[in-house]
């Protein structure tokens, strides 16, 4: 009796087994819409020589691997930026010569030592010496490699943060109008406090992230009791976008195993919770895109997620109502005035599968923006036998997207972290980059094409930051953010770039700074750099010089 209830027991368990082996054979062999595109919309892309073999250790290291582009003696070209694992030292890689070679010894980039993991990374401007600086976050805290006319130096930055918080993902930007860049640090539970990972309902589980403001002197103060943002979850990524168009920088967080959350910035240092369509919901939302996918004007956000992979009984874990769990890709239009309505079904992205980093960037130039968004999940063990592509979705007239990986030849068979995207071969298109953890990195070169273009030169000073930037042509009005942390514990190109299609004039470009100034380019040269550096370090003297005007009629007064 006894073996045969055993032997039950066991083909049970075998056909659960199966059961969940086959979504994930389902979801690496079959496409989930048929939404046909034709051929001349679909960017195709040549790989290219590129030698960063990230390390990862599962023990003790959380699942993510950083990168970032940053230019880092402002010619235009971006170098790119990869956070070293475990017994592993950061590098720097830059383009020459159709590849792309280690330059990390070339530009004293520091050693970070063996006994802990980069996790998170951002490029900006900390000192406002006109050079692009990097802020990384590690398992002890924040550092940062200040660089001087293209050689770095190493800064450790005190960073508040509780015993069972690590340091993940990092958005910056100048909050409070006061002139210097502030830091919204996203934590996760440390690996060896984790009880699993899908624990939804337990509310004391998790980590607390934190508002750093920056009070000059490299000092950061932790503002996120007062600032109304002290929570206990777990967070991969946040992102500091002006959502309403009021000047002032909202903040977006994505609660791994929660909700999204959206917080507009009430001009005092505080932030209202605003309601959306996750609020009081339970999804996996990991990595944030962020961009005007629909050309009207507003923000709009695409979240990753679970997706298909799972069977949805194992993904819910411990959640009782399992109508609020929403395991789908999620895609939030903006409506205008903090409103929401997560449209991905209507785009045709909701059903895809497990996902991490993701982005909207024009690869096609034409004028649309389509979404590049990192697969697989390096400690998922059924994902070491069924590899999901990696997903490049091209967006039509109709805003919907279509899946063309394959025919793009950007099928990625490695563990994917995030996409970054720039133009490292100055034609006008955008490249690509898998940042992969505990496999190689991709690197790839855009073919291009016979579309218009038209890219803005900002630099990465505290002013520039969070800003929205809009190009009017004749027929349309294109919108790009310079925000800090699209993708996933990665940072994206300072360099914003607009596909024009066919459209061989541009009327205006135009734009709102974070400290309130404005700037306005009427007829600029299109299938160029639009170089912006000397008027925004004008608007920025302008604007420290009337801020020591103000302070010294106060004080005599």
């Amino acid at each position: 009796m006894l073996k045969k209830t055993l032997k039950t027991l066991g083909l049970i368990i075998l056909l659960i087994v199966l059961f969940i082996l086959g979504f994930f054979w389902k979801d690496a062999n079959f496409n989930k819409y048929d939404n046909f595109i034709t051929k001349d919309k679909v960017p195709v892309f040549n790989e290219v020589e590129l030698g960063f073999n990230h390390k990862y250790n599962n023990v003790k290291s959380l699942p993510i691997a950083p990168s970032a582009l940053i230019d880092i003696n402002n010619d235009n070209v971006d170098e790119v930026f990869f956070g070293g694992g475990m017994n592993q030292d950061d590098a720097l890689f830059a383009f020459k010569n159709g590849k792309f070679i280690d330059i990390s010894t070339d530009v004293n980039l520091p050693k970070k030592g063996n006994d802990v993991t980069s996790v998170g990374v951002v490029s900006a401007d900390f000192d406002n010496n006109g050079f692009t600086d990097l802020l990384i976050s590690r398992e002890n805290g924040l550092v940062i490699y200040y660089n001087s006319n293209g050689k770095f130096s190493l800064k450790e930055i005190k960073t508040p943060i509780n015993e069972k918080s690590t340091p993940a993902g990092i958005t910056v930007g100048d909050i409070d109008k006061d002139g210097d860049l502030d830091i919204f640090l996203a934590t996760y539970i440390k690996k060896e406090l984790m009880e699993g990972q899908t624990i939804f309902e337990d509310y004391n589980y998790g980590s607390t992230s934190e508002l750093l403001l920056n009070t000059g002197n490299e000092n950061f103060v932790s503002i996120t009791k007062q600032a109304g943002l002290d929570y206990v979850h777990n967070t991969f990524q946040g992102v500091f976008v002006d959502i309403d168009n009021n000047g002032w920088l909202d903040l977006v967080v994505a609660h791994d195993t929660g909700e999204v959350r959206t917080y507009k910035n009430n001009g005092d240092l505080t932030y209202s919770l605003k309601e959306n369509p996750l609020t009081k919901k339970f999804a996996y939302p990991m990595g944030i895109a962020v961009g005007d996918y629909n050309n009207d004007g507003l923000v709009d956000f695409m979240f990753s997620n679970t997706g298909s992979t799972l069977p949805r009984f194992v993904a819910k874990g411990d959640i009782k109502d399992a109508s609020k769990f929403n395991e789908k890709w999620i895609l939030f239009k903006n409506e205008g005035n903090f409103k929401f309505t997560d449209v991905a079904e209507k785009a045709k992205i909701a059903n895809y599968e497990f996902s991490w980093g993701t982005l909207f960037a024009d690869l096609n130039n034409d004028g649309l923006q389509d979404l590049i968004v990192a697969e697989n999940y390096v400690d998922l063990a059924p994902n070491k036998l069924f590899r999901l592509p990696s997903r490049v979705l091209i967006q039509k007239e109709d805003h919907t997207f279509s899946a063309t990986e394959k025919e793009s030849n950007l099928v990625n068979p490695h563990f994917a972290i995030t996409p970054l995207i720039s133009d490292f071969n100055k034609d006008g298109y955008l490249d690509l980059i898998w940042t992969n953890i505990n496999s190689p990195s991709l690197a790839y070169i855009n073919n291009g094409g016979k579309n218009n273009f038209i890219q803005i030169d900002l630099g990465e000073s505290y002013a520039v930051h969070g800003t929205t930037v809009s190009v009017k042509t004749p027929t349309k009005k294109l919108s790009e953010y310079l925000v800090t942390g699209e993708g996933l514990a990665s940072d994206q190109t300072s360099l914003l770039h607009f596909g024009l299609g066919e459209e061989n004039k541009v009327l205006e470009v135009s734009m709102s700074l974070s400290n309130g100034k404005k700037i306005s380019i009427i007829n600029p040269k299109i299938n160029s750099i639009l170089n912006l550096k000397p008027t925004v370090k004008k608007l920025v003297t302008e604007f420290n010089n009337e801020q020591k005007e103000n302070n010294l009629i106060q004080k005599n007064n």
